[in-house]
C-alpha cells in the first residue's frame, strides 16, 4: 500500500506513452545541437542565395561550447517538455475525484506528493542522462574529446536544476487548482530569478544551477551554495505541498 500512488503513477506513464516520449525529445533536443552546429555551414551556403564563389568561413566550435549549448538548450525548451508533461499533476485528480477518495482512505498527503513528485524526478532524469550521453557521443564523433570530470558535473548540476524546479511545480499544483497557471508560475519565476542573477549577486541561489552546468566547462565556479539553497528549497516545497495539499476542485 505504501508504494501503491508511486506504482501507479508508471503504469499511468507506460499507458499514455510518457515514459516514451519524454526521453526521447530530451535526446533529440540534445543531439540536434552538435548537428546542426557540425553542418551549420552546409546549411547556410545550401539555403543562404549566396553569389558563386563565396565561401561560409565559420570557426568550428569547441566541444565545451557543444556541450554548452546543449545545456542551453536542454534548460529552456527541456523544462518546458518536463513542466507540460505533468501539467495535470492533481488537476485531473481532483476533477475525477481521486484525491478525495485517497484522502477518505486516510492516506497520508506526504505520501501522495512524494509518489508524484518521485515518479516525474526519476522520469526527468533518465531522460536528462539519456540526453546527455546523446550529446556526448555525436560531440566526440563529429567535433572533438571533451574533458568527462567537467561533463559529470555539468550533467548533475543541469538534472538538480531540473529537480528543483519539478519541486516548485509541484509545490504550487498542490495549492493552485489549474495545472496550467502552475506551470506558467513556475517557468515565469524562474524567468524572473534568472534575470535577476544576471543584475544581483545572487551566486547562492538555486536558480544558479543551471548556468552553472554551462559555467562549469570554462571556468570554476562555488557550487556548493547553489546545491545547499537547491536542497532546502525541494524541502521545503515538498513539506509546504504535503501541509496545501487541495484536494476538492471547486468545479467538481
Amino acid at each position: 500500500m505504501r508504494t501503491a500512488i508511486f506504482k501507479q503513477e508508471w503504469r499511468e506513464s507506460w499507458s499514455n506513452k510518457r515514459l516514451i516520449w519524454i526521453p526521447i525529445v530530451l535526446m533529440l533536443l540534445a543531439s540536434m545541437q552538435p548537428l546542426t552546429l557540425y553542418f551549420l555551414p552546409d546549411i547556410l551556403a545550401s539555403g543562404g542565395n549566396l553569389p558563386d564563389g563565396a565561401v561560409i568561413d565559420l570557426p568550428t566550435p569547441t566541444p565545451e561550447e557543444v556541450l554548452i549549448s546543449v545545456s542551453e538548450q536542454l534548460r529552456q525548451i527541456g523544462l518546458l517538455v518536463v513542466l507540460l508533461s505533468a501539467m495535470h499533476t492533481f488537476s485531473h485528480e481532483r476533477t475525477n475525484g481521486t484525491l478525495a477518495w485517497l484522502k477518505s482512505l486516510q492516506i497520508p498527503t506526504s505520501r501522495i506528493v512524494i509518489s508524484k513528485w518521485a515518479h516525474y524526478v526519476l522520469l526527468t532524469v533518465g531522460g536528462l542522462v539519456l540526453a546527455q550521453l546523446a550529446a556526448a557521443y555525436y560531440t566526440v564523433i563529429l567535433f572533438e574529446a571533451f574533458d568527462v570530470t567537467a561533463f559529470l558535473i555539468s550533467t548533475v548540476l543541469l538534472v538538480f536544476h531540473f529537480v528543483v524546479q519539478l519541486s516548485i511545480f509541484i509545490l504550487l499544483a498542490a495549492m493552485i487548482e489549474s495545472g496550467v497557471v502552475a506551470v506558467v508560475l513556475t517557468l515565469g519565476l524562474h524567468f524572473v530569478m534568472s534575470l535577476l542573477i544576471g543584475w544581483v549577486d545572487l551566486d547562492w541561489m538555486p536558480w544558479m544551477l543551471g548556468p552553472l552546468s554551462s559555467q562549469v566547462f570554462l571556468t570554476e565556479g562555488d557550487l556548493v551554495w547553489p546545491i545547499v539553497t537547491g536542497t532546502v528549497v525541494v524541502i521545503l516545497s515538498l513539506y509546504v505541498a504535503s501541509k496545501r495539499l487541495r484536494f476538492m476542485s471547486h468545479t467538481a
